[in-house]
């Protein structure tokens, strides 16, 4: 059974994600591949299962994963499939991080008509110190105040993925699509 992961990533916070699935799944003894959307990954039909997902910015997945969805869905259609995200909005357990999930995991696979064996939802990382575009940057000195009163201090990194739970799923994930 082959594994391929494809993750989209803006700022490289998604790209630790998609490896620890990789790696989790090796361990077990599974071979897994793990690939950046935006390489196009174009040999496809020798996978069995598909795990694809992608860091979220201002409520959207990276371009080039919603690409390689839309190009792909016919075969993602035939194989099992699960999906994730790493998001700042994951560490929420109220109604917005449950509107969240649905928005950012069932909808997207919905659009698709996709139906994935199993969801992650994980945190986020964002590095505030660093520049991420124009736009952004700007976005984040005009609502500092308002960041911070959400617990986002605009002057450190802010990294809530939970690698345990990232482990974990893996391995959820591996028992219910490999293990008869």
């Amino acid at each position: 059974m082959k594994t391929l992961i494809v993750y989209g990533s803006r700022w490289g916070g998604t790209v630790p994600v998609a490896e620890k699935i990789r790696d989790t799944l090796k361990k077990q003894g599974y071979s897994a591949d793990a690939i950046d959307a935006k390489k196009n990954p174009q040999i496809l039909d020798q996978y069995d299962l598909f795990i694809v997902g992608s860091g979220v910015r201002a409520d959207k997945w990276t371009k080039e994963t919603m690409q390689f969805l839309k190009r792909n869905a016919e075969l993602l259609r035939t194989k099992k499939i699960a999906m994730f995200v790493s998001c700042l909005m994951a560490e929420k357990q109220d109604q917005a991080g449950n509107k969240a999930k649905k928005q950012y995991l069932e909808n997207i696979a919905e659009l698709y008509g996709l139906k994935p064996i199993s969801f992650g939802y994980f945190g986020g990382f964002i590095d505030f110190r660093k520049s991420h575009g124009l736009i952004v940057d700007i976005m984040t000195r005009i609502n500092r105040n308002s960041l911070r009163k959400n617990g986002l201090d605009t002057s450190k990194i802010h990294d809530t993925r939970n690698w345990s739970n990232i482990e974990a799923w893996t391995h959820e994930l591996a028992k219910v699509s490999f293990d008869k």
